[in-house]
């Protein structure tokens, strides 16, 4: 575990938003919301530069859109109905980190936000098929934009970009301590062992099916 910067932006919904949070020593700490622009040349304008300035001071951006217009250029694009490292949507496994958070009150929100960023229980449904294997409902409709914003906050607590400044200064300092130093390939290595190793840990478990605004 790792402390991070966090920037969520939320294009999914009919008002794109952004919010800044932090990781830190095992608590995630979540700000105020921002509207962002709804029109499209509007929105390039103002969101690029602003991915850009994150990214230099070492924000990881987490962005929930359909398409690549704004990821094809800037942050990293996280859907939520994309199947995760575990085998789960994304939705799911970021569901489950918000919900341990919750329950271990390592989440704080907004002093102003009330109930805005806490999911709904009845936006999730599973149950099991023929085959034994669990099938996730999702209720999409129930999503508002501060619901994604709170999910890929949640999320960036367990998932590493790989190609992260941040995630490499923490392999790095690790290989250091595990690898010896006249090793060129210790950076390397010690990505390569925690990425299997998370692998190893979180293997495919489950399918997915479903119709309508459900997955």
């Amino acid at each position: 575990m790792f402390n991070k910067k966090i920037c969520a932006v939320c294009l999914s919904t009919a008002q794109p938003m952004l919010v800044i949070a932090a990781w830190k020593d095992g608590e995630l700490f979540i700000d105020n919301n921002e509207s962002l622009p709804v029109g499209r040349h509007a929105l390039e304008e103002k969101l690029i530069p602003r991915i850009y300035d994150l990214e230099r001071k070492d924000f990881e951006v987490l962005v929930d859109e359909s398409g690549d217009f704004i990821t094809s250029r800037a942050g990293l694009r996280v859907r939520l109905g994309d199947t995760g490292a575990s085998g789960k949507p994304i939705l799911v496994e970021s569901l489950d980190a918000f919900r341990e958070l919750e329950r271990q009150h390592a989440i704080f929100f907004p002093a102003n936000a009330g109930g805005r960023y806490r999911l709904p229980d009845t936006i999730l449904d599973m149950e099991r098929d023929s085959k034994g294997n669990t099938v996730y409902r999702i209720d999409w409709a129930q999503l508002k934009s501060e619901h994604v914003l709170s999910m890929l906050c949640s999320y960036s607590t367990i998932f590493h970009n790989v190609s992260s400044t941040a995630y490499l200064r923490a392999m790095q300092g690790e290989s250091s301590r595990l690898q010896q130093a006249d090793d060129p390939l210790s950076p390397l290595k010690a990505i390569v062992r925690d990425t299997e190793r998370r692998s190893w840990l979180n293997g495919p478990t489950s399918s997915l099916t479903g119709k309508g605004n459900y997955l």
